[in-house]
């Protein structure tokens, strides 16, 4: 009697995804979620607020709601053909509450997106400095390019990549969702391969944990613990900002034996200095600054001094003194993500 072959299954991708406050901000401006439809087409969607604690958190849920929500009532399975356009209507969303609620006005949000269809095909789409990665066998490579001041400057080479992190511009944004009428999106397609593994993030993570570390990790862990560990380790680092992660795992295909998807990835001793140097760069950047601008309070509040005073003593400090040169360096370092948060 012949027996009659039976099909296998197909192997489930694996999804992780979370959102923390950090360490030093008062709410969590960022947004995140995973949606899954029957036939297995997938969206991935992260943004990160900006605009104060309640419009940050207002633009980037309504980013991904809204999103969402096109993705679920869509009818057919063609959303990636319509990505550019759901995402300009969560920008007009985002506008119309800002222009309708003065304590709302000016927000805005970045936004990253990651959708594959029911065939495996990919499109990523984005619009600010949250990031997509693909990692494949033992490489991560970026699939989005930031919209920001200090990384076009590096791409015109004013700058190097290791000024460029430590540059007190590096969280000015260009392009942005509901700040204007218009967004400008930027959306291209992405090979998938059985083994793939993609992340998705807010700039609370890269800002922090390198591109090296980031593979290590998603190679090593899986998806749940890689995106755990992930947090852990910017928040070990001070978590300025909020962090947000989310990975989607294509299982590998074992018929292939490619003994290159499961190497692991190390972190040689040239690149564990080089990540040491960038740290290195960026504090003795912010020493520098820091101390100008306390020579510059001091040097302006002793000319005013002699200005009232030309015939007159020194007499006491100026009133401020370094109170005022604190306060000055605070203003000067509050980060900057296109507008003032």
């Amino acid at each position: 009697m012949k027996s009659e072959a039976t099909e296998e299954p197909e192997a489930e991708v694996e999804l992780a995804s979370r959102s923390d406050i950090g360490q030093v901000r008062q709410a969590n401006e960022d947004s995140c979620d995973i949606f899954v439809r029957e036939d297995g087409t997938t969206l991935l969607v992260v943004a990160d607020g900006m605009g104060g604690h309640r419009g940050g958190a207002t633009a980037s849920r309504t980013a991904v709601e809204t999103i969402g929500e096109l993705f679920v009532s869509e009818s057919s399975g063609r959303f990636a053909e319509r990505l550019g356009g759901a995402i300009e209507i969560a920008n007009t969303r985002i506008f119309e509450l800002a222009r309708t609620d003065p304590d709302l006005e000016g927000m805005g949000t970045t936004l990253v997106v990651f959708l594959m269809d029911e065939r495996r095909r990919g499109t990523v789409a984005h619009v600010g400095d949250s990031r997509a990665y693909r990692y494949r066998q033992g490489r991560l490579e970026a699939l989005t390019t930031d919209h920001s001041v200090v990384a076009e400057m590096h791409r015109r080479g004013l700058i190097s990549a290791d000024e460029a992190a430590a540059h007190p511009r590096r969280n000015e944004i260009l392009r942005s969702v509901g700040v204007l009428p218009q967004v400008d999106v930027e959306i291209a397609s992405v090979d998938i391969a059985p083994g793939d593994r993609f992340v998705l993030c807010s700039d609370g993570l890269t800002g922090m944990v390198s591109d090296e570390e980031i593979a290590a990790v998603v190679q090593a862990e899986s998806p749940d613990r890689a995106v755990e560990r992930l947090i852990e380790m910017a928040n070990e680092r001070g978590g300025p900002d909020n962090i947000t992660v989310q990975i989607l795992s294509i299982p590998a295909d074992a018929s292939e034996g490619d003994p290159e998807a499961t190497a692991p990835v190390e972190i040689s001793e040239i690149g564990i200095q080089a990540i040491e140097n960038r740290r290195r760069v960026r504090r003795r950047n912010r020493r520098l600054l820091s101390g100008l601008a306390i020579a510059a309070v001091i040097v302006g509040a002793i000319l005013v001094w002699r200005g009232l005073h030309p015939e007159g003593s020194m007499g006491p400090a100026p009133s401020g003194g370094p109170g005022a040169a604190a306060d000055a360096i605070d203003a000067a370092d509050a980060p900057r993500h296109g507008i003032p948060r």
